[in-house]
């Protein structure tokens, strides 16, 4: 296990200015995390733009809803994540609800996390998915900060 937070540690250092990640862990390369890009970073919120691969889409050209869910991990974690400051560990998911209101399509779309609520180490966050200005997508998530 000790290796395995120190790669995660070492990966998540080394990412550009206005990135979330770089390549390498899996789960974020099938979505290529490394071409989304920060729109805005203030304290308690998050906008990023993200990128939807072909990889992601259902056969009608849209976001596949199983992947919605990473889309909203991956807002949820860096929000928190962000809230936190310089202490070490990672974010852990404890619940996550997801609405739905129309599909995202074949091209970017802007994820946006706030945080609603805190309390010790966890944090409840917000995360609307929007295409064209539209509200697509709205989840609440709860992350836990584990102390490594």
């Amino acid at each position: 296990m000790t290796d395995v937070i120190e790669n995660f540690e070492e990966w998540s250092l080394n990412v550009p200015q206005g990135k979330l990640a770089t390549p390498g862990l899996p789960p974020f390369d099938l979505l290529e995390v490394e071409r989304w890009n920060i729109l805005r970073d203030d304290e308690g919120e998050l906008d990023v733009e993200c990128y939807l691969p072909p990889s992601a889409l259902n056969p009608l050209g849209q976001l596949f809803g199983g992947f919605t869910a990473a889309y909203v991990d991956i807002i949820s974690l860096y929000t928190a994540k962000r809230d936190c400051g310089d202490r070490l560990g990672f974010q852990s998911t404890i619940n996550m609800r997801i609405d739905y209101f129309e599909p995202i399509l074949d091209k970017s779309f802007i994820a946006e996390g706030r945080i609603v609520n805190r309390r010790g180490d966890n944090r409840l966050i917000s995360t609307r998915l929007l295409q064209d200005g539209n509200s697509c997508a709205f989840a609440l998530t709860t992350m836990r900060h584990m102390r490594t």
